[in-house]
């Protein structure tokens, strides 16, 4: 959850919540495989298609978080069509031990997160630097204004290292990071039937009322995430440059639910997806040139009593592209181009439902496979119209395959609380987009704005279907089915930073997104609503360091819906207040901030319509957020 508001504190990034312990971030209006994460230079492959699956990244692996929402995405692969979020490192200093350590405790949850980093070189090898790295997590119940919420508590235990060699013209660097986290899942979106479910959505909040708890019992899920990479650099004495980059991953996913038959420390779903990767790049002063080539394995652990959700499945992937850049006089252009090929191999059994189920939903044996190739392409200017003011603009081509959730799936989503079914008919969205960008800066103002609109050929949505919900022997749950049309997406990002006086700043953040079905001539299910964050600031000490922030935050009512599409009408528009409070020390010469935060400050009572739960409860209440950062 923490990556995905890290994100979101980024123009044009907003976040779809799925209860209280799992958010993503969306980048005008579209997430998960069609936003790219890269995670230290490498595009991080995980369980990602799920609505309820957040990213597992430790951001306090990073120091630098970064948006590109134009064309020049496609650089970093065929799924950018919503952009790419970049998490990244900054280069180790060999000649000095430094360090950092983090303690946040907070009120809602009664936990909080510890983050320890330390990093130097060896005197012994000249050039040799490294970093190692360790947080941990533990949060219980998180409480709604009114009532606590059952079954939401957290735990995690993450770790990385780095290592980073430089001689000559040669760099080498190794990289390794484990995230592993332990989430529980809202009790009152598991529901026993179908009276029961349709009486919790009208009353919208849970009949049951809990204690607080840091139990973490099922439903919940539990994931591992393993990234480990390496990378070689060499610089030629002709100014050419050549990178090379092999990493692998694996993601281990297992979800459980209360069973009945068997233990609830059995899961009902057990998965583990294994991505290589190689990377060469070859690099002159204007002009790039690189080849990807990858491979996916997805295997179900036998022994888990179900019918897995996704099948088994082999998915290889080639991929050519170039980048080449161009100055004539003040106009900067890049244009870049982009070949892909990815051959899916399938094999599972599904389901098959007829009319007259006396004799229930009947087996079948499922093998396919298909392939999916496709050029994306890009062409975006830059050109300086003063000192002060700058105009951009990109188009972009980009395409995506299918992934196996949308194909296959024909099951209980524990983690969201909902009946999922794919669609075997999919075929690969194709993506047209066009960002217009202007940005100023001066002393006293610094303003960016970003014009959109994108047009997607066989669109892939989830849309549910409140004329029908699924019973199964683990309860009964809302249907959502997969399928595709025409969808033309724009809209509006604006960040505005406006220094009053040396003293005090006012900022700006706001978002518009509009997306249609063009096929139906309807609107589409789970675009952001508008939003708008604002917020004043005043620097009492100094070097500003030390600071008071009040902002507030307006979401709208979604009124871009179609009436009963949904299980519900989208919720009430609402505004949250926020208090930040941060003052600097020095300990030995060394930065010492203590920051005290209050979230949901009025405790204020709100749905959100990005959020999966709405159904049965609302989002958390106030939450005073307590921060020790200390670096040496």
């Amino acid at each position: 959850k923490l990556v995905a508001e890290v994100f979101s504190k980024l123009s044009g990034v907003s976040i779809l919540n799925t209860g209280h312990s799992v958010s993503k971030p969306v980048i005008h209006g579209m997430h998960s495989n069609r936003v790219i994460l890269l995670n230290h230079g490498v595009k991080q492959e995980s369980q990602q298609w799920g609505l309820e699956h957040a990213p597992e990244l430790d951001p306090f692996t990073a120091d630098e978080f970064e948006v590109i929402k134009g064309a020049q995405a496609v650089r970093y692969g065929a799924d950018a069509l919503g952009g790419v979020l970049i998490a990244k490192s900054q280069q180790i200093d060999p000649n000095k031990l430094s360090g950092r350590i983090d303690l946040i405790a907070q009120s809602n949850g009664r936990g909080g997160t510890a983050n320890l980093q330390l990093e130097g070189g060896i005197k012994s090898i000249d050039g040799l630097a490294w970093k190692a790295q360790a947080s941990g997590k533990k949060l219980g119940d998180i409480k709604a204004p009114d009532y606590f919420l059952g079954n939401t508590g957290s735990e995690e235990l993450n770790f990385s290292g780095t290592l980073q060699y430089k001689k000559d013209r040669n760099y080498f660097e190794a990289f390794y990071s484990r995230f592993a986290t332990d989430l529980g899942v809202f009790y009152g979106a598991h529901i026993g039937s179908i009276e029961d479910i349709y009486a919790r959505i009208e009353n919208g909040e849970p009949f049951e009322k809990y204690d607080f708890s840091y139990k973490i019992n099922a439903p919940r899920q539990q994931v591992s995430h393993q990234l480990g990479k390496l990378k070689y650099q060499h610089q030629f004495k002709n100014d050419y440059q050549l990178d090379a980059q092999y990493s692998w991953q694996q993601n281990h996913r297992q979800e459980f639910d209360m069973r009945r038959a068997l233990e609830d420390n059995i899961p009902m779903s057990d998965m583990v997806l294994t991505s290589q990767q190689l990377q060469l790049i070859l690099k002159a002063k204007s002009h790039s040139f690189g080849l990807d080539a990858g491979n996916q394995v997805n295997n179900n652990t036998a022994g888990t009593g179900t019918t897995p959700i996704i099948p088994n499945f082999d998915n290889y992937s080639l991929g050519i592209f170039g980048i080449h850049q161009f100055r004539l006089n003040q106009w900067i252009l890049e244009a870049g181009w982009r070949y892909d090929y990815r051959y899916f191999d399938a094999a599972g059994y599904r389901y098959k439902y007829t009319d007259a189920q006396q004799n229930g939903p009947q087996q079948y044996l499922l093998e396919d496979n298909r392939s999916f190739h496709n050029f994306s392409g890009s062409l975006g200017v830059a050109y300086p119209i003063n000192p002060k003011w700058q105009y951009r603009s990109s188009v972009g081509l980009a395409w995506r395959a299918p992934t196996a959730n949308e194909l296959y799936s024909d099951g209980v989503h524990h983690g969201a609380g909902i009946y999922e079914i794919g669609n075997l008919n999919l075929k690969a969205e194709q993506g047209l987009k066009w960002v217009h960008s202007i940005s100023h800066k001066s002393e006293s103002l610094e303003l960016t704005s970003d014009i959109y609109g994108q047009y997607i050929h066989n669109y892939i949505y989830a849309a549910p279907n409140p004329d029908s919900v699924r019973q199964t022997i683990r309860g009964t749950f809302p249907v959502f089915s997969y399928s595709q049309n025409k969808a033309l997406f724009y809209g509006l990002d604006l960040q505005l930073i406006w220094k009053i006086t040396p003293k005090i700043n006012y900022a700006l953040q706001a978002s518009l997104v509009r997306a249609k079905n063009i096929s139906t001539d309807s609107f589409l299910p789970y675009i952001p609503s508008d939003r708008m964050q604002n917020s004043i600031q005043w620097y009492y000490a100094a070097e500003g360091k030390g600071y008071v922030k009040l902002s507030h935050e307006f979401v709208a009512k979604q009124n871009r819906y179609t009436e009963g599409t949904d299980y519900v009408a989208p919720p009430a528009a609402y505004n949250l207040f926020n208090v930040y409070i941060t003052h600097p020390l020095n300990i030995n010469n060394n930065p010492f901030n203590l920051s005290l935060a209050v979230d949901n400050l009025f405790n204020t009572s709100y749905k959100d319509y990005m959020d999966r739960f709405r159904y049965y409860a609302h989002r958390p209440g106030r939450n005073f957020i307590l921060s020790v950062n200390y670096k040496f």
